[in-house]
């Protein structure tokens, strides 16, 4: 969140707020004494003074909200951050307005620092500070509202992806095709292997479960995405046999999460583009590399198959960036595709 405007390292920037802050100093000198401009030192040195404050003051409370944000933003934690911004303002402002104002009389004026003790000059200086404290709550406060109504929108964008992710994931779960194909695989079952089929309807039952009682989270423990893919590629193997080979982790970390159901997603698509056949399996690696879930599979893509909703990449990727800075990685070589999903922390 950005609190004050400031200046890049471009020159059109810093030439622009140089233009901003001598119009201010000019501004200054005018409303203190407009009759003054005849005299060259008067203005050389009332330009200086008002300039150097204006510039110390706006970009020092500016890179100083900037650092505060890496400690403590306002939507963590906004009492917090309010009282650090208090006193850090307060006293930045008022070693910088006795810096200034020390310019002004000693080098500038060639007069005794003991004016600063004087009753003018404190009375300026309390001015100051209090015309500073003011500007930049007010600046802070705007940009609080800003970023909590970013904030709001965000949400409201992601319980939308999540929802549609869900919504996607239930419907190909219900799709006339996967019920079909599903019924057919326990038919074939439940005479040769009773057993077998028995288990089969559970994990059938146990996949809608998942996709139901994951619909209202943002994420889900490593450890419990990996169990339902083990689930849904055990129904998958059921009807591709040794056409479809999968290797998921045995044993991950605790710790890490993800959203919902992006596992899952990743396995389907690669189930439902390429040719899956006895003398050409499909291979599907998973593995945890570090703080990323890598996602592998040979390409061996099918002539004709249905066309992609466009929620699959795309929704796993718009969930991540309401989650994260972290960005899913997308590969793809002439003999596999690869897509890296960033594991989550939470302290």
């Amino acid at each position: 969140m950005a609190n004050f405007a400031i200046p890049d390292l471009r020159v059109k920037s810093i030439l622009k707020w140089v233009a901003v802050f001598s119009g201010f100093a000019v501004l200054n000198m005018l409303l203190l004494c407009a009759n003054c401009f005849t005299d060259g030192i008067w203005v050389v040195r009332n330009f200086t003074y008002a300039f150097l404050l204006f510039s110390i003051l706006w970009l020092g409370n500016g890179f100083l909200g900037t650092l505060l944000n890496r400690v403590v933003t306002w939507v963590d934690n906004p009492g917090k951050r309010f009282l650090i911004t208090i006193v850090s303002t307060t006293l930045f402002s008022a070693v910088a307005i006795l810096l200034v104002n020390w310019v002004y009389i000693v080098l500038l004026n060639g007069l005794s620092a003991e004016l600063l003790l004087s009753m003018r000059f404190r009375w300026t200086m309390l001015t100051q500070l209090l015309v500073t404290f003011f500007i930049t709550l007010s600046v802070y406060a705007v940009s609080f509202l800003r970023s909590w109504r970013e904030a709001a929108v965000k949400a409201e964008r992601f319980q939308k992806e999540n929802a549609l992710s869900q919504y996607e994931a239930l419907k190909n779960q219900v799709n006339p095709h996967f019920l079909f194909n599903s019924l057919n695989a326990l038919t074939s079952l439940v005479h040769p292997s009773p057993d077998l089929a028995v288990k089969f309807i559970k994990q059938l039952s146990e996949v809608y479960r998942y996709v139901l009682d994951s619909q209202h989270k943002e994420v889900v423990a490593l450890e419990e995405e990996l169990a339902f893919a083990q689930r849904y590629v055990f129904l998958q193997q059921i009807r591709h046999a040794d056409g479809l080979q999968v290797t998921l982790p045995e044993k991950v970390p605790t710790g890490y999460f993800l959203p919902p159901l992006a596992l899952q997603m990743l396995l389907e698509n690669a189930i439902k583009h390429n040719k899956i056949l006895a003398n050409e399996p499909l291979h599907i690696q998973v593995t945890m590399e570090g703080n990323t879930l890598r996602v592998e599979n040979n390409l061996q893509p099918k002539t004709q198959h249905e066309l992609p909703s466009g929620l699959g990449l795309a929704n796993i990727q718009a969930r991540y960036q309401m989650l994260t800075n972290r960005k899913m990685e997308v590969a793809s070589t002439d003999t596999s595709f690869i897509v890296c999903l960033p594991l989550l922390t939470f302290q």
